[in-house]
């Protein structure tokens, strides 16, 4: 996991990065190349944030995303 839980994730909604945290982490299956996979999935918190005056759509949401995804595009967008 990241140092102490905070990650930065783009928002979908407004296409910013954002912080935000791992709430869970779980493992779950899929249909695969070469038959079925396991992959680590994360829950994401996202934070509140703002869309120019009003509230993001994606403040306060919960998203899954795949772990190694995501960690691999969080060293990426580190600074």
């Amino acid at each position: 996991m990241a140092d102490d839980g905070k990650i930065k994730i783009m928002c979908k909604w407004c296409n910013v990065f954002k912080t935000c945290h791992i709430v869970s982490q779980e493992i779950t299956d899929h249909q695969g190349n070469y038959g079925i996979d396991s992959v680590m999935m994360a829950k994401i918190k996202i934070h509140k944030h703002f869309k120019g005056k009003n509230y993001c759509k994606g403040t306060d949401r919960t998203v899954t995303v795949p772990l190694e995804k995501l960690l691999k595009d969080n060293q990426k967008h580190k600074d």
